[in-house]
């Protein structure tokens, strides 16, 4: 077992991984101050605890960062491998979680990753074929020992060796409107079920909503270690962040300006940035949280002694610093009561719901009136429909014909892609296949702006549209279902049929 995931689970001690961005190509100084970073690290003995290493960051191609995390091993120092979901399939995501466990790197952050910005001749095609919470589910099957067909000679199940990873993902707190932080709740619960071991938010400099995640926590009664979120904000990043080019993170105008006037002064502002970083971890500490994970630019080993030895400092007197983390956005919306005093008492762990506003949509009324009265187990359309798709079933002339109907009536309604494997009723009666730009059948990602696409930004998020929906009409319960992964085996075949004949995935046992 690995320190890092032992200190965690032990809880005693405050624990710190630094971030990487290491770039393109095989070697270069964005690979290998990475790798010197980490000798340091071994050398100074300062309480860095793991090395966190991204993957393919912003959309565009980067070192791995498995080969690095094998290097940093190799010098005595753990990493933790970012695992993103935009670039592999379900087999290559297998094949690369074997390779990890072979090399003993076993502390992971599942991401649903970013949109894909650039590539070789072009922008490359993003994959998505899992959302995060299938994937943590996926590797968590695989630490018990993945199932496979058959026995061997004892008449044992045959399975795959078991794995052992500990698995952090994240969760995206800074939206600006009920319905991104609702689903954003609903996609960590999925995660949360699923087994995952750490909790890291997006990053941000609203503390309120980083206090928001730890209420929410608590309000659930979900014993998951949370941390902090820390990236030394710079003004040429807070500049690109402020555009909404970084997804999921948010630079208010008022935060910029400050950055702006600190940067005139004569070591650009850099003093400025690490005394607020500190000043933020010292919070997190404060508030309890399990540790911080330390981010930013072009930061030297001396940078983040810096933050680490200073909020040690200042630690006894972090609630003096929680006014200067307040940039949240105009007419926000915040989950919980406000608690300024950071109290947590029970009456500060109640919701506040915003009434939502009823839109009206003959397309949803006509799908929950026909999933009510024909889709519904129980019901006396479903018989019919179940004895249908029985009779078409060895009628394959006229199955194909009743196929043909069904994929004009629900491209026309849905823009249906013809998965075979329909998760319509999940999500308000909106195709996560071909109006989510990431297939998220779970939730959203963490890349939305204002409630719109991440990887469109003249689209609303297909999440918010399904909140939208579902709100006002109460019908919330069913976003809240987790939902496997598609079964490309039914790729253009019949949904109806596959659903009513129990052969798409609520005809598996239920997670």
């Amino acid at each position: 077992m690995s320190t890092f995931r032992e200190k965690i689970i032990e809880g005693k001690e405050f624990i710190i991984t630094c971030e990487f961005v290491p770039g393109r190509g095989s070697r270069g100084q964005a690979v290998e101050e990475v790798i010197k970073f980490g000798e340091k690290v071994a050398a100074s003995g300062l309480p860095i605890h793991a090395l966190s290493i991204t993957d393919n960051p912003g959309g565009n191609p980067a070192i791995g960062p498995d080969v690095l995390a094998e290097e940093l091993a190799s010098r005595n120092v753990e990493s933790l491998v970012h695992f993103s979901c935009a670039g592999m399939n379900r087999n290559t995501m297998e094949s690369r979680a074997s390779g990890l466990a072979r090399k003993g790197l076993e502390n992971v952050l599942v991401v649903s990753g970013d949109y894909p910005v650039g590539g070789y001749q072009g922008t490359a095609r993003p994959v998505f074929d899992l959302d995060s919470a299938q994937a943590i589910r996926y590797l968590k099957e695989m630490n018990a020992g993945l199932p496979l067909p058959g026995k061997n000679k004892e008449g044992v199940p045959n399975a795959l060796p078991q794995t052992n990873f500990f698995l952090a993902s994240g969760v995206a707190p800074f939206g600006k409107n009920q319905a991104e932080l609702y689903t954003q709740f609903v996609k960590l619960d999925k995660k949360i079920a699923a087994g995952v071991d750490l909790i890291i938010p997006q990053l941000g400099y609203d503390i309120r909503k980083f206090v928001e995640v730890l209420k929410y926590l608590k309000y659930r009664r979900f014993s998951v270690p949370l941390f902090g979120n820390c990236y030394v904000l710079s003004r040429p990043a807070a500049r690109i962040m402020n555009k909404g080019e970084v997804p999921g993170v948010v630079v208010t105008d008022e935060l910029l300006q400050v950055l702006e006037k600190e940067a005139a002064a004569a070591d650009k502002g850099k003093q400025a940035r690490l005394q607020r970083a500190a000043q933020l971890t010292a919070i997190f500490r404060g508030l309890g949280l399990r540790g911080v994970h330390l981010g930013g630019f072009g930061l030297k080993f001396e940078d983040f002694e810096f933050i680490i030895k200073y909020s040690q400092e200042i630690t006894p007197n972090w609630r003096t610093f929680v006014p200067n983390f307040g940039f949240g956005k105009k007419d926000e919306y915040y989950f919980f009561p406000d608690d300024p005093e950071l109290t947590f008492k029970e009456d500060k762990l109640v919701p506040v719901a915003r009434p939502a506003r009823k839109l009206f949509s003959v397309n949803f009324g006509l799908s929950r009136l026909t999933h009510r009265t024909v889709f519904t187990k129980g019901t006396i359309g479903f018989a019919l429909g179940k004895a249908l798709y029985r009779f078409l079933e060895k009628r394959p002339a006229l199955g194909r014909v009743s196929y043909f109907m069904e994929r004009q009536i629900k491209r026309m309604l849905f823009d249906c892609q013809e998965c075979g494997d329909c998760a319509l009723f999940n999500v308000g009666y909106l195709c996560p296949m071909s109006q989510c730009a990431k297939s998220q059948r779970n939730g959203p990602c963490g890349g939305s702006r204002n409630g719109m696409c991440e990887a469109d930004a003249a689209k609303q998020c297909i999440w918010v549209r399904a909140y939208g929906r579902l709100a006002p009409s109460r019908a919330l319960g069913s976003i809240n279902e987790y939902v496997p992964p598609v079964n490309y085996a039914l790729s253009k075949s019949t949904s109806w049929g596959n659903y009513f004949l129990g052969k798409d995935h609520t005809g598996r046992p239920a997670a």
